[in-house]
């Protein structure tokens, strides 16, 4: 009997049937791609994936910065605050000197390319894809900027110089502090006169009257208006002849210690 030759190209009859009725999945989702392009080109060209082992690098503002912008273009800003036309994240970081320089996302606008799409009805999404918009910044002013703002703000009262009394004082230690409350104020910064309970050691100790109590606290209001630009920045605390904190300033001379330097 002769025998019969196999031919390595050849299909079993279970595998011609499985390509008659079971589908193609890779040809049905080349098609599907196909259907739908604007979808997968806005994802390639605004949120690109991320290189492996690379991570998002932001600044203590919350800026991103960088290789941590998810997007394949951007749009930077020029010297004279004018929008470059879109161009590859790629570029731009290889046209700045990374060594000195940083590229800082700022913001995102629509895509010029698609300008000129309907805008959506009001309560509605947009989906007219967007692009960020990055600055370019000097590394050195950046990194003190984010320093400057992460530095707590002081409050008014914790910048003003204390001047201290006591509703007791004598003629000579009263002149000695009012000379240092206009010296500061004519300095250009603000002013709290105080006058508090007496400290530990004094045992001598007077009686003050309201009339003696109101009348130096004039004086010394009356001494502080001599200064150019008095005013008083904050209402008076306390009651005369108990605890009391008046507050002064002079802002005309503030502007002129800052014109000097």
């Amino acid at each position: 009997m002769r025998a019969v030759a196999h031919f390595p190209y050849l299909i079993s009859p279970a595998e011609a049937l499985q390509r008659v009725f079971v589908p193609n999945w890779s040809i049905q989702r080349t098609c599907l791609r196909k259907r739908n392009p604007l979808r997968h080109q806005h994802r390639n060209l605004y949120h690109g994936p991320r290189t492996r082992g690379t991570t998002a690098e932001e600044s203590n503002d919350g800026r991103t910065r960088d290789e941590g912008i998810r997007a394949r273009e951007i749009q930077v800003v020029a010297s004279d605050n004018t929008l470059q036309p879109p161009t590859t994240l790629k570029y731009s970081l290889a046209s700045i000197d990374r060594q000195t320089q940083l590229l800082v996302q700022v913001g995102e606008k629509i895509h010029p390319r698609f300008d000129d799409a309907p805008a959506p009805e009001e309560g509605q999404r947009d989906p007219r894809p967007k692009i960020p918009v990055c600055k370019v910044v000097d590394k050195k002013s950046h990194r003190q900027a984010e320093v400057q703002k992460a530095k707590p703000k002081k409050s008014p009262s914790a910048l003003a110089k204390e001047v201290e009394c006591n509703w007791n004082i004598g003629p000579h230690d009263l002149d000695h502090r009012l000379k240092r409350m206009r010296d500061f104020l004519s300095e250009g910064k603000r002013v709290e006169v105080v006058f508090g309970k007496k400290r530990k050691g004094w045992t001598h100790r007077k009686e003050v009257t309201e009339d003696h109590a109101g009348g130096l606290v004039r004086f010394i209001r009356d001494n502080a208006a001599q200064v150019e630009g008095f005013k008083e920045w904050k209402e008076m605390e306390g009651k005369a002849g108990g605890e009391l904190r008046m507050y002064f300033e002079a802002k005309g001379n503030k502007q002129k210690n800052q014109t000097k330097d």
